[in-house]
């Protein structure tokens, strides 16, 4: 009803006023100008001069979990998981356990509170099982752990 440059192409979409706007979902409203918005929702993020986007000093809890890069296709991501991935789906890391952590290439942590902090193609199957690097070791046994190498096996 007001405002400059606004699109509402949704079913029943409405914009009140503002610029630059857009509200394309059905019975999606958009009140207000951006400044207004960004007061009502309270991003916990400022873009900086550079165009990067820093966060608040505040405490973040991400209850399913985080991935930083491509999320793998094939995994199924356990709750409270955190994966550190590069660009190729097919490096992807996979975090299946509850409370697991996987960082390098093609890692999977698959108990619970396992670990994978490097290397390429470790399996952490045990609960509380960790790799700290290497390629193509596995610790399935609760609590067990490889600190390098290749092609270890430890249960």
């Amino acid at each position: 009803s007001g405002g400059s440059d606004n699109t509402a192409s949704g079913e029943n979409a409405s914009i009140a006023g503002g610029s630059d706007n857009t509200a394309s979902g059905e019975n999606a409203s958009v009140s207000g100008g951006e400044e207004r918005l960004k007061e009502e929702l309270r991003f916990p993020f400022t873009q900086d001069a550079g165009g990067w986007w820093v966060a608040d000093m505040a405490m973040f809890r991400f209850p399913k979990g985080v991935v930083v890069g491509v999320k793998s296709s094939s995994c199924i991501y356990g709750e409270g998981t955190l994966s550190v991935n590069v660009e190729d789906d097919t490096l992807g890391n996979c975090p299946v356990g509850d409370g697991s952590v996987t960082f390098g290439h093609a890692n999977v942590a698959s108990g619970k509170h396992a670990s994978v902090l490097g290397g390429y193609g470790n399996t952490a199957e045990g609960n509380f099982a960790a790799i700290l690097g290497g390629s193509e070791n596995s610790a399935s046994g609760d609590y067990s752990s490889i600190s390098g190498g290749s092609n270890n096996l430890i249960s």
